[in-house]
């Protein structure tokens, strides 16, 4: 997959800009808060339909402005153009997200997701190893969300049996009027779970080799899956008996995949506990180098990478590694502040200021 063309119309600090990026390595350099990362945000919005950055959408738009759009065209491995535009508008004070494919319009962002393998690296990611539960949850389920339209529907499916059933729980309602609810989560919890323990096996392994081909040093760092739920459903049942009373007094389920973790160990001792910052933040990088590979191999679909300010931390020999490494993506499209100052790079430039993309040649 490559994109060819990248146009934005009133994105962030953007108000009308093309940019024509190479395949291979591309590399958005210029001063902090030039606009480099909104390139990056605007990319990955086009696979993942959601912001990794805004926590409002109405952040998108360019200050004053009522409408913004992002529109990327793309080229898959077959040559085949694919075209995905992602538009919000402001109506009656409401900001509205309309999606199109191929110039169709997307009733679901759900059937949007997937049409481009792409990974995106951030600083932020440093909370994949180092933050709470919920942030490795989310990673794997957009992961596999990309990969298969049904876990998505499996997700909305567990959100509505616990909004139920916790509001059961609020109501005080006895056990035998949750037990419709317990016998759905029994179920959905052993699909999610699973899609989510086959990813994390795939994970471990890419991850592995990534660190490995990084530091030279041991394949020794492993992923699991932590489930808090029994999969066999008399167990499961029996738990969710004794739970009961907590659950009551708290109002809120206490046994489902919502409280699963990805536990990450490095020689047999947490990494989120034990790991310094550099260690976290190194592996946060594998796992996304992992997370291009797979969606990779999934969707027999070369795939895009992008790395925000992923050199900036690392040692000149970790840069060479890095760079050696990123010939087997497709495209990269990376930012930094700095020249990148590697022996042997060959990249193509694209100077960003004040909310303009001057590429090669301009």
């Amino acid at each position: 997959m490559l994109l060819h063309r990248l146009r934005l119309f009133n994105f962030r600090g953007y108000q009308e800009q093309i940019f024509l990026p190479n395949p291979g390595i591309n590399v958005l350099i210029g001063p902090n808060g030039a606009g480099k990362t909104s390139i990056l945000e605007a990319v990955h919005l086009l696979s993942a339909a959601r912001s990794f950055k805004a926590k409002k959408e109405s952040e998108l738009c360019s200050w004053g402005e009522a409408s913004c759009q992002v529109k990327g065209s793309f080229l898959n491995d077959q040559n085949h153009p694919r075209e995905l535009t992602l538009s919000w508008q402001r109506r009656e004070g409401d900001w509205k997200k309309s999606a199109s494919f191929q110039g169709d319009q997307v009733t679901r962002l759900a059937d949007f997701l997937g049409c481009v393998p792409l990974s995106l690296f951030t600083p932020a990611d440093l909370q994949l190893v180092s933050g709470a539960p919920a942030t490795r949850r989310r990673y794997l389920d957009l992961m596999l969300s990309k990969m298969s339209p049904l876990h998505l529907q499996e997700l909305a499916r567990l959100k509505k049996v616990l909004a139920s059933r916790n509001s059961l729980l609020r109501q005080g309602r006895p056990l035998a009027e949750l037990k419709p609810w317990n016998t759905l989560l029994y179920q959905i919890s052993l699909t999610v779970g699973k899609r989510r323990r086959e990813l994390v096996e795939d994970l471990s392994e890419t991850c592995q080799e990534f660190l490995h081909r990084l530091t030279d040093q041991e394949r020794d760092v492993e992923l699991h899956y932590k489930r808090c739920w029994p999969e066999d459903w008399p167990s499961f049942e029996q738990r969710l008996e004794e739970l009961f009373e907590r659950e009551q007094a708290r109002g809120t389920s206490l046994l489902s995949p919502q409280k699963d973790d990805l536990e990450i160990q490095r020689k047999e001792r947490s990494l989120r506990t034990y790991g310094s910052q550099g260690e976290q933040r190194l592996i946060a990088l594998c796992l996304r180098l992992a997370e291009a590979k797979v969606l990779a191999r999934q969707q027999q679909e070369s795939a895009i990478l992008l790395l925000d300010d992923a050199f900036s931390e690392l040692d000149i020999e970790r840069r060479e590694r890095l760079f050696a490494i990123l010939p087997e993506f497709s495209q990269v499209l990376i930012t930094t502040a700095s020249p990148l100052q590697l022996k042997s790079a060959e990249y193509t430039q694209h100077e960003v200021a004040e909310g303009q993309i001057l590429s090669p040649g301009e």
